[in-house]
């Protein structure tokens, strides 16, 4: 007799007794992984509280490196007996920074511990009564103008005592100028010692000046022309020479007297004046700026005012007189001369010219010994040899009394 026998349930009950005795084995499994859950979380906070701490540490030595002021040496801390916990230096302020008898301030959020005894600070030295903010400030005024057919720049200078000072302490005139030698010289020409006392003009010597082309009447008129920050102005005769250069100067306006001797050339325009006596002339010359020289002409009663007066000449009706200021350039020529007489010589020379231009030129000229004048034709000739003279209508000449 076959028997059907129905295993299905058979199968469950073994299933279910399997799932349980699995039970165990993952009860244990899940402990394993919630131990390793909460070692790894663990590790996490532990590296992070590391990480923080390490921050904090290198943050306060930078904070102690930088804060730290390297130019004042920073004192041993005070070691106190029984608290290991105070050894710990503490912040020092800055020098400039610190009031004097004042306690350091506490920094916020920290507790109140055992004070240290006071350092005793070196006394400081005693400050420098000078203002600091008194220093060199200057202020400068340009002005180009157009003197004696030159341009000149003017500087004017302004010294004040700081630079909040409103006003100026004392100021100068100057200007720059390639003198005779070739190199550029500075010509002072007016100082001012205050904003209310009188100008000081001209302030360089007269050799700087005469460099330059200037004497102390014409630095004058050019210091007038300066520009200053307070607007004054001046004229030249408002200016202070101070008792030495008015010496000077009186001595260099001084005529100085000499018959027989004709200064050559160097008229002024409208010359001569006619009709008039020496001392008339000498008068015309002293009030007139321009005239450093005169000859006059005692036969015509001439006089003939001069810029200059570098070369003299012998002449039997002539008075020479001539300032101070050129006297020491005045030369003294040999030349002899004659009328209506031509010199027989050696011309290297031979240009168109005035009769006083002729003169000049070979009274200059070592080389010349003579010279003739064609007075119908203007032309001059000069000779570096001269062997004989001879008689010749219209001609005026001249021989050097000490050629060979």
């Amino acid at each position: 007799m076959l028997v059907r026998h129905n295993t299905k349930l058979l199968e469950q009950a073994i299933d279910l007794q399997i799932k349980r005795s699995a039970i165990p084995t993952l009860q244990a499994e899940a402990a394993a992984h919630d131990k390793i859950a909460r070692a790894n979380a663990f590790r996490r906070m532990a590296s992070g509280a590391a990480i923080a701490i390490a921050a904090v540490g290198i943050g306060v030595g930078v904070w102690l490196v930088f804060d730290r002021d390297t130019t004042v040496i920073q004192p041993e801390p005070p070691v106190a007996q029984n608290h290991p916990n105070e050894n710990l230096p503490k912040e020092t302020k800055k020098s400039e920074d610190r009031i004097p008898g004042e306690e350091t301030i506490a920094e916020e959020g920290k507790t109140d511990k055992l004070k240290s005894p006071p350092i005793e600070q070196p006394t400081p030295p005693p400050a420098d009564p000078a203002n600091p903010d008194t220093f060199d400030f200057v202020k400068f005024a340009n002005r180009k103008v157009t003197y004696a057919g030159s341009t000149w720049q003017l500087e004017s200078g302004h010294h004040f005592q700081s630079e909040k000072n409103p006003t100026w302490d004392t100021a100068w005139c100057y200007t720059r100028r390639l003198a005779n030698t070739g190199v550029e010289v500075q010509v002072s020409l007016v100082n001012r010692p205050s904003p209310t006392s009188t100008p000081q003009a001209p302030v360089s010597s007269s050799e700087t000046l005469a460099s330059v082309g200037l004497d102390d009447n014409s630095a004058r008129e050019l210091a007038s022309r300066c520009i200053w920050l307070d607007e004054a102005s001046f004229a030249p005769g408002d200016f202070d020479m101070g008792p030495e250069r008015k010496e000077a100067a009186a001595a260099a306006e001084e005529l100085s007297v000499q018959d027989g001797w004709d200064a050559m050339g160097n008229d002024l325009p409208g010359m001569p004046a006619w009709n008039v006596s020496l001392e008339q002339c000498q008068a015309q010359c002293e009030a007139d700026r321009r005239c450093l020289a005169l000859t006059y002409d005692k036969k015509h009663a001439a006089c003939f005012m001069k810029n200059n007066g570098s070369i003299l000449v012998r002449s039997p009706d002539a008075v020479m007189a001539a300032k101070g200021a050129i006297k020491a350039n005045l030369q003294y020529s040999s030349l002899v001369f004659a009328k209506d007489t031509v010199v027989v010589g050696g011309a290297y020379a031979n240009v168109r010219s005035n009769y006083a231009d002729c003169v000049v030129a070979c009274a200059a000229d070592q080389r010349c010994l003579g010279f003739n004048f064609d007075g119908p034709n203007k032309m001059c000739a000069m000779l570096d040899t001269v062997t004989s003279s001879s008689p010749f209508k219209g001609v005026a000449s001249g021989v050097k009394a000490t050629r060979s």
